[in-house]
C-alpha cells in the first residue's frame, strides 16, 4: 500500500488521474475518489490495461471541491509470461492541466500468482 499527498493550485486547470502499466502483465482496477473527511464515494470507475481505451479520468468541477479528497486505486494483476518473470511498474499520476504533479508507484518483480496493489492520493492545498 502506497500513499502520496499531493499539493494543487485550488484556482488552477482541471485535475485528472491517469493509471499506467508498464511490464508484461494482464491488470484490472477499481478508482474509487472518496468525499473529504468522508465514506461516501464521489466516483467509481473500473477498467483493464487490456483494451485501447484510456485510463484517465477527469475529477469533479470546480477543482477547489477537490481538496482533502482521497483517490484510491486497487489492482489485481498477473504475469503474462510466468515462465519469464519480468519487472513490472503501476503508477498514478496526478495532473493540473497538462502539468504532472506527482504520482505514486508500486514496482518489482511479477510472480507466477495473482498480484494485488493499491495506491492511495490525497490532494491538499
Amino acid at each position: 500500500m502506497k500513499a502520496k499527498k499531493v499539493k494543487i493550485d485550488p484556482n488552477g486547470p482541471r485535475l485528472k488521474i491517469d493509471i499506467v502499466f508498464n511490464g508484461l502483465i494482464v491488470a484490472s482496477y477499481e478508482y474509487l475518489l472518496f468525499e473529504a473527511q468522508s465514506n461516501q464515494v464521489l466516483e467509481r470507475h473500473k477498467g483493464n490495461n487490456q483494451n485501447p481505451y484510456d485510463d484517465s479520468y477527469p475529477l469533479p468541477m470546480p477543482v477547489n471541491s477537490n481538496i482533502g479528497r482521497l483517490i484510491d486505486v486497487r489492482i489485481n494483476f498477473v504475469g503474462l509470461d510466468p515462465e519469464n518473470y519480468k519487472n513490472f511498474e503501476i503508477r498514478v499520476e496526478l495532473y493540473q492541466g497538462d502539468q504532472k504533479l506527482d504520482e505514486v508507484i508500486d514496482a518489482g518483480k511479477i510472480t507466477g500468482e495473482t498480484q494485488v496493489s493499491q495506491l492511495f492520493l490525497i490532494i491538499e492545498k
